[in-house]
């Protein structure tokens, strides 16, 4: 608490004398009137409701509509909770949280208790006994309590986050139905397919099952509802038995990834992070064969078997990084692109931290000086192509200039010709915010004359 200073003190205290102690009074008790009045209004109006909802929940028909919610099958329950979420219910009377036994059977009524607590739901007692009962209730008990939320009156957020408690549940307890209703989700909401890349473990832990549950959805074409026919829903089951396969039968994994559309290969990365160092050559080999080198260098960028070497917060020995891209069988042209990729993403990071200051030269440098450490063959088209990314995110007055003085530093302190070329194609091609007049003091710097000429014509 700030305290008050003697000058404010000795001001309040003389506006204190200037008020008539008995017209404060008057002033105070008529607004205390006031507060108690309105007091008595809302308490009167929100008993009138719990009335009238009692009333609504205990009539027949009520009873009735309840009874034939409750015997719905999970989609159509599904379906009308979806229908539900646009509107927050009014309160529902429940019995306080101290009367609940931690039971299955406690768990619709815990979900109305909780359902009133807005934006901070998750943050309740009751929340929590609802994720603890959720993991000790049995699956046929998941599935019930899942199919009934239907019909409660819950909010949106909630029930969403509900949802996704009983699922992460029942994906072991009954796998079956946890992944149906994630297709469906997928397929009927603005949900992507991540939630699905635990199928890997079902396929490791019951292969039978998950493969026979696999076939059937296929069968039933239930991935075939996407209106551009690509079935992004696939990926997450089709690289679980490509992982499955690797080892023991590369020519089967072949085929499987054959499955995926070649243009959905690229999101295949967060469905395989984690390979094994013994399959790292059977991995790294099938990505070749699948996909062009940009994409399958994005996902081994992000793989587990870079060991974070490539985090922005990465401060791993460059020695160490060059013994791991060796050990994968890294080529000098893969090792180039994974440098221009990763310097890239850093710089763009950096524009957007730089938007409301001064670009900083200073990180910048330290970023190159660790792509050359790693691989110097590869840090000129490295830094020219992260010059490119941080001016594409800034569009900028200032970028323009930070980048331009950069790259003729670096140039002219011996930097090969391949740091300037990104930018002066980007500003041919119309890609950047880098004006052709700009572009032409750096054509005019390349040092090799058929090259020159080349990027001269490009600017014209």
């Amino acid at each position: 608490m700030k305290p008050i200073l003697p000058s404010e003190s000795q001001q309040n205290m003389r506006v204190v004398h200037y008020v008539p102690p008995l017209f404060a009074l008057i002033i105070a008790a008529a607004w205390l009137t006031s507060l108690r009045a309105s007091n008595r209004a809302l308490e009167q109006d929100n008993r009138s409701l719990q009335e009238k909802i009692a009333e609504s929940r205990s009539s027949p028909g009520s009873r009735d509509e309840r009874a034939r919610s409750g015997a719905k099958s999970d989609r159509a329950s599904a379906n009308s909770a979806r229908a539900k979420r646009e509107t927050k219910p009014a309160d529902v009377e429940v019995k306080p949280l101290s009367e609940f036994k931690p039971t299955a059977g406690d768990f619709n009524e815990l979900v109305l208790l909780n359902n009133n607590e807005g934006v901070r739901f998750n943050l309740t007692e009751a929340c929590r006994r609802l994720e603890a009962l959720a993991s000790e209730m049995s699956g046929d008990e998941l599935v019930r309590a899942y199919t009934q939320m239907g019909s409660l009156p819950v909010d949106a957020p909630f029930r969403n986050y509900l949802e996704w408690l009983m699922l992460n549940q029942l994906k072991k307890k009954n796998p079956e139905f946890a992944f149906s209703q994630l297709i469906a989700k997928c397929q009927n909401e603005d949900t992507g397919p991540i939630k699905m890349g635990d199928f890997n473990e079902w396929l490791a832990r019951d292969p039978s099952a998950a493969t026979t549950w696999y076939e059937n959805q296929l069968e039933a074409q239930v991935f075939d509802k996407t209106l551009d026919g690509k079935t992004p829903n696939m990926v997450p089951f089709e690289a679980a038995f490509i992982m499955s396969l690797l080892a023991s039968d590369p020519a089967a994994a072949e085929q499987r990834m054959n499955n995926i559309p070649p243009d959905l290969r690229a999101s295949l990365g967060d469905y395989v992070w984690k390979v094994s160092k013994e399959n790292s050559k059977a991995f790294v080999e099938l990505l070749r064969k699948s996909m062009p080198m940009e994409d399958y260098i994005a996902i081994l960028k992000d793989n587990s078997l870079t060991e974070y070497h490539f985090r922005f917060d990465s401060d791993s020995d460059p020695q160490a990084v060059q013994k791991n891209l060796d050990s994968l069988g890294f080529t000098p042209e893969e090792c180039s692109t994974l440098m221009t990729q990763h310097f890239a993403e850093i710089a763009k990071a950096q524009a957007m931290r730089d938007k409301f200051g001064m670009p900083s030269r200073e990180k910048f440098d330290e970023d190159r000086a660790r792509i050359q450490a790693i691989d110097p063959s590869s840090a000129d088209r490295a830094t020219g192509f992260a010059l490119q990314s941080y001016l594409a995110e800034s569009k900028t007055t200032s970028a323009q200039d930070f980048v331009e003085k950069v790259a003729l530093d670096y140039h002219g302190s011996g930097a090969g010709d391949e740091i300037l070329l990104p930018l002066i194609e980007g500003s041919a091609k119309g890609s950047i915010p880098f004006p052709k007049e700009r572009a032409r003091v750096l054509a005019d710097k390349i040092t090799d004359a058929r090259l020159r000429e080349e990027m001269l014509q490009k600017l014209d």
